[in-house]
């Protein structure tokens, strides 16, 4: 067991990859960090850890600008994703499909050994709903999400990749899929109310969220949460032990509606999940929201996660309690928390105005 010498980080802008910083800075000063990013961060802590490559991943010619970026690493970490612009159905599974296609097959090229890829308790298929399943759980996802789709369609890209690289005789190729609930921590409060909030809704606005008197929710929500932390913690430990598969990690307890409530010191309104996903798909088809119905879907059909093997096999436990996230997370929005990057950063007046006008009309369009 031991910490690489360079290590590549995809998406290491983001929410992971910003805790991902902040660890390797504190734990692995030894390690050299080169971040790949649509746009570079400020070189402010933690982002001034890393040395950073311009990437997008959906690029056709992705694959051929990380080849010279990956060469000389000894693992790669994948964590890129993209949420917005959430109507463009091709752009965000080119970031993730193809983008995890390209990462993997550079990292081969290029002779990298291990991979790291954050998946999601998203992939598992639906069917024990408040129960908690192993890593060997079907593995089809929740139907209408398109977050879901292209989760599951990036571990089937890993497969293949696994599969040829086994058939063809190449050095063996450990890939390690972090498999986490939902990730939560204080400065992803901006970007999460970025992502849920309509552009012609005012920050000032948003930022009333926790005082809501009355919270709309299904009484029989019951999630995987866990804390950014904890999720860069796992993938520090997947790095040093070069442990293979996949791994599910969430706190101990999950979210609960109860908890919800009581983290907005709410009164709790039951709304059945299937209305609830009705109302979300009319909000989106008007575009009043930018919220798709496949984020309630998943909310209410993701099972709970079993994490006795990253216990066992590398050793990880969760830092953080569940009820603790989600205050942390309302404290944020509170406070109106960000980081420096472009990703949890703030969205100035003009960004806003620009994705108002460009948001386009009323669309019906297809989901998968």
């Amino acid at each position: 067991m031991h910490a690489p010498r360079k290590v590549v980080i995809t998406g290491a802008s983001g929410n992971v990859g910003t805790a991902l910083l902040r660890l390797f800075t504190a734990q692995e000063p030894g390690t050299a960090v080169t971040g790949i990013a649509r746009r570079t961060p400020p070189r402010t802590h933690p982002y001034a850890r890393a040395h950073w490559h311009e990437i997008d991943l959906a690029r056709d010619d992705a694959h051929t600008a990380l080849l010279p970026v990956l060469e000389g690493a000894d693992a790669v970490v994948h964590l890129t994703i993209a949420f917005q612009p959430a109507r463009d159905r091709d752009y965000l599974r080119r970031t993730a499909v193809a983008g995890t296609r390209a990462d993997a097959r550079a990292a081969r090229a290029a002779r990298v050994s291990h991979q790291v890829h954050l998946s999601s308790a998203a992939v598992y298929s639906p069917g024990a709903y408040g129960v908690p399943v192993s890593e060997q759980w079907p593995r089809r996802g929740i139907p209408r999400s398109i977050y879901r789709a292209d989760k599951v369609a990036e571990e089937d890209v890993l497969d293949e990749i696994e599969a040829a690289a086994a058939a063809g005789g190449q050095a063996p190729l450990t890939v390690t899929r972090i498999r986490p609930g939902l990730i939560a921590q204080h400065d992803e409060a901006t970007a999460l109310l970025r992502y849920a909030a309509p552009s012609y809704v005012p920050p000032s606005l948003s930022r009333r969220i926790p005082a809501l008197p009355v919270l709309s929710l299904d009484r029989t929500l019951t999630r995987p949460v866990v804390h950014t932390d904890d999720v860069a913690g796992v993938v520090i430990k997947a790095l040093a032990h070069r442990a293979p598969g996949p791994f599910n990690i969430a706190a101990d307890e999950p979210l609960t509606a109860d908890l919800v409530r009581d983290a907005f010191d709410a009164h709790l309104v039951h709304v059945p999940s299937p209305a609830l996903s009705i109302i979300t798909n009319l909000a989106w088809t008007l575009h009043l929201s930018p919220v798709q119905r496949g984020w309630i879907d998943l909310a209410y059909a993701t099972p709970l996660v079993e994490c006795s093997r990253a216990r066992a096999h590398l050793g990880w436990h969760p830092r953080h309690d569940t009820e603790s996230v989600i205050r942390e997370l309302i404290a944020g929005i509170r406070e109106r928390s960000r980081s420096t990057s472009a990703v949890l950063g703030e969205r100035s007046p003009a960004a806003r105005l620009r994705k108002l006008i460009t948001s386009g009309p009323v669309t019906r369009r297809k989901l998968p």
